[in-house]
Protein backbone atom coordinates (compact mmCIF):
# COMPACT_ATOMS: atom_id res chain seq x y z
CA UNK A 1 0.00 0.00 0.00
CA UNK A 2 2.99 2.08 0.92
CA UNK A 3 4.17 2.15 -3.13
CA UNK A 4 1.59 2.55 -4.87
CA UNK A 5 0.42 5.84 -2.39
CA UNK A 6 3.89 7.30 -3.19
CA UNK A 7 3.94 5.79 -7.01
CA UNK A 8 0.22 5.51 -7.77
CA UNK A 9 0.60 1.67 -8.01
CA UNK A 10 2.14 -1.18 -6.26
CA UNK A 11 4.70 -3.56 -7.67
CA UNK A 12 2.25 -6.22 -8.12
CA UNK A 13 -0.01 -3.74 -10.53
CA UNK A 14 3.04 -2.76 -12.13
CA UNK A 15 4.31 -6.32 -13.02
CA UNK A 16 1.00 -7.56 -13.90
CA UNK A 17 0.45 -4.27 -16.73
CA UNK A 18 4.26 -5.21 -17.91
CA UNK A 19 3.29 -8.84 -18.39
CA UNK A 20 0.47 -7.88 -21.13
CA UNK A 21 2.68 -5.59 -22.79
CA UNK A 22 5.35 -7.99 -22.84
CA UNK A 23 4.16 -11.31 -23.47
CA UNK A 24 4.93 -11.73 -26.77
CA UNK A 25 8.30 -9.79 -26.44
CA UNK A 26 11.83 -11.25 -27.80
CA UNK A 27 13.69 -9.78 -24.80
CA UNK A 28 12.69 -8.65 -21.33
CA UNK A 29 15.59 -7.23 -18.60
CA UNK A 30 13.90 -6.53 -15.09
CA UNK A 31 16.05 -4.46 -12.65
CA UNK A 32 15.11 -4.32 -9.20
CA UNK A 33 16.50 -3.30 -5.64
CA UNK A 34 15.72 -4.81 -2.42
CA UNK A 35 15.13 -3.84 0.41
CA UNK A 36 18.57 -3.33 1.76
CA UNK A 37 19.21 -1.69 -1.47
CA UNK A 38 20.75 -4.75 -2.93
CA UNK A 39 20.30 -4.28 -7.10
CA UNK A 40 19.36 -7.38 -8.85
CA UNK A 41 19.03 -8.43 -13.24
CA UNK A 42 17.16 -10.65 -14.29
CA UNK A 43 16.93 -11.40 -18.40
CA UNK A 44 15.40 -13.98 -20.87
CA UNK A 45 18.23 -13.00 -23.71
CA UNK A 46 20.96 -15.09 -23.80
CA UNK A 47 23.49 -12.89 -25.36
CA UNK A 48 24.90 -10.66 -23.25
CA UNK A 49 25.97 -8.52 -25.31
CA UNK A 50 22.35 -7.72 -26.57
CA UNK A 51 21.37 -7.48 -22.95
CA UNK A 52 23.75 -4.21 -22.48
CA UNK A 53 22.67 -2.93 -26.16
CA UNK A 54 19.52 -2.98 -24.24
CA UNK A 55 20.21 -1.32 -20.84
CA UNK A 56 22.04 1.36 -22.90
CA UNK A 57 19.35 2.28 -24.72
CA UNK A 58 17.22 2.45 -21.66
CA UNK A 59 19.33 4.68 -19.75
CA UNK A 60 19.11 7.30 -23.20
CA UNK A 61 15.73 7.01 -22.75
CA UNK A 62 15.36 8.04 -19.52
CA UNK A 63 18.19 10.80 -20.12
CA UNK A 64 15.65 12.15 -22.58
CA UNK A 65 12.73 11.81 -20.89
CA UNK A 66 14.36 14.30 -17.94
CA UNK A 67 15.40 16.79 -20.62
CA UNK A 68 11.72 17.51 -21.54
Amino acid sequence: MKRKKERGVSNEEFMDKSKEFFKDADSIIVVGMDKDGFINTFYTQLSSTQVIGMVEIAKQQLIQETEV
